[in-house]
This record gives structure tokens, C-alpha cells and sequence, in this order.
């Protein structure tokens, strides 16, 4: 994609009111995008997608005549981005967060809308990524307690984990470091709060400020505050997050 020219997109959503507000705002808060068509079904969405060959689709997913990713599964290849635009709950927001996808939550507010786009401006990248589409059907139908995997974006896009793989991860500047199963280690563009606030509901806890660790991992604790994991992994436990981890384990 090259960033010097419009994006060519197209809004795809079976509600008028949405399309119609969202083509507003892309023409006055967005001018670097060129709105190339809107539809309401995704039968009539394929048809202009094949023969406009967009750069950027706004895509609801709940449709009228069945699911945004239904539509995506008649191509063989993405060769478009895509931003999400949808209602969904508080938990299936978290699935698009644990599976790095582009999206926005309606009512769609603009300084969101303006971000999305600028992301999408300055990714460079010339097409979707399949994988971190897959894992979002399948965090979506994990529910809210059981999303299976989370990607992990990095300098180079992305890596697709397992969440029971990971063991430790470790701030490293504005970066984190990825410890896991195998005795792999991954490096992600994100910081570590990121992801604390997705792990957090899976049995991971922070036991430093630089430090969160999967508790299934936990294979012993000494009193000089040293936490041992597997792979041979140690970590240390501060003393403001003490009574956390100890709490922890006394309630299993």
C-alpha cells in the first residue's frame, strides 16, 4: 500500500444509519481516505470488493444475510485491510484485542476512527494477515474465559500463541519479552501492561514491575523472594506484590 495516495475503502454494514454516519465522518475527519462504495449484504460487499479491489474495508460483523467473516472466507486471498466496526460486548472486545485486529465499537467515535486509519496509513503492509483472522473466530467462540490463543505483535507482524505456552513475560523497555514452553523466547513491539490487562483473566498475575508470570507455571517459591517456573525460569517477587501471589496459592 502506498501511504502517498488515497485509501480506497468501502463500508460495509447492513444498517443505512451506520454506513451513513460513518461515511460523514471519514469525508470530514478523514481525508487521506477516499470512500470508494458502501453495502448492505455480504453477497453485494464480494461483488464490489472483486471488481473495486479496495485497500481498506469497514466491515460490521453481525449482517443481515450472515457474518462479516463469512465474507471474508469467499477469498482465497485478502489483499485489503480491514477495520472491524461493531457492537459487541465487553468480552468479545477483549477477543480483538487478544487477536490484534483493527477495530471499532459503535457508536464509532472519531478521534478512534482517526486512529484506526492513521494505524492503517502507516502499516506498510500490503495485505491482511489470515492468521490473526483465524484466531479471532476462534477467541470469539472461545467466550470470555477461554480465549485459546493470543497474538503477539512484533517488529516483523506477528506470532500466534497458545496462551498455556507462555511461562513469563518481562518489560523490556517499551517492548516485552515472551518466555515459553520449549525454551523459546519471542520479543513484542507492545509493553507490558498491554498485556496484563489481557492475561490477567487467565491465571497470570504481576509479581514485579517488570515481571507477570503464569501461575500454572509456578513449580516453587523460596524466601529470599526467588520464584521458580519451568524451563528452568526464575523470577523475582517484590515485596508490594507479595501478599498477591502468596494469597494465590493459599486459596488453592
Amino acid at each position: 500500500m502506498d501511504s502517498r495516495r488515497k485509501l480506497r475503502a468501502i463500508i460495509i454494514d447492513d444498517e443505512k444509519l451506520s454506513r451513513d454516519v460513518l461515511c460523514n465522518y471519514l469525508e470530514e475527519y478523514c481525508p487521506e481516505v477516499e470512500i470508494a462504495g458502501t453495502e448492505p449484504s455480504i453477497k453485494s460487499a464480494f461483488r464490489l470488493i472483486k471488481r473495486l479491489s479496495p485497500d481498506l474495508i469497514f466491515l460490521d460483523i453481525e449482517m443481515g444475510d450472515g457474518k462479516g467473516f463469512d465474507l471474508l472466507s469467499m477469498f482465497d486471498r485478502i489483499d485489503f485491510k480491514i477495520i472491524f466496526v461493531t457492537a459487541y460486548s465487553e468480552y468479545a472486545v477483549k477477543a480483538f484485542r487478544f487477536s490484534a485486529v483493527d477495530y471499532l465499537l459503535k457508536p464509532v467515535k472519531i478521534d478512534e476512527l482517526r486512529e484506526a486509519v492513521a494505524k492503517i496509513m502507516d502499516s506498510g503492509r500490503e495485505r491482511s494477515e489470515p492468521e490473526n483472522l483465524k484466531a479471532l473466530v476462534s477467541n470469539l467462540k472461545g467466550g470470555p474465559a477461554k480465549n485459546p490463543t493470543l497474538v503477539i505483535p512484533n517488529i516483523k507482524g506477528f506470532v500466534v500463541l497458545k496462551i498455556p505456552e507462555i511461562i513469563l513475560c518481562q518489560a523490556d523497555g517499551y517492548c516485552t519479552n515472551f518466555f515459553l514452553t520449549g525454551s523459546r523466547k519471542i520479543i513484542s513491539s507492545k509493553n507490558l501492561k498491554h498485556f496484563l490487562d489481557l492475561l490477567s483473566d487467565h491465571n497470570f498475575i504481576r509479581i514485579h514491575h517488570s515481571y507477570i508470570i503464569n501461575l500454572d507455571h509456578v513449580t516453587a517459591y523460596n524466601r529470599q523472594g526467588e520464584i521458580e517456573l519451568s524451563e528452568g525460569l526464575t523470577a523475582h517477587l517484590s515485596d508490594s506484590y507479595k501478599g498477591e501471589f502468596v494469597n494465590r496459592f493459599a486459596r488453592k
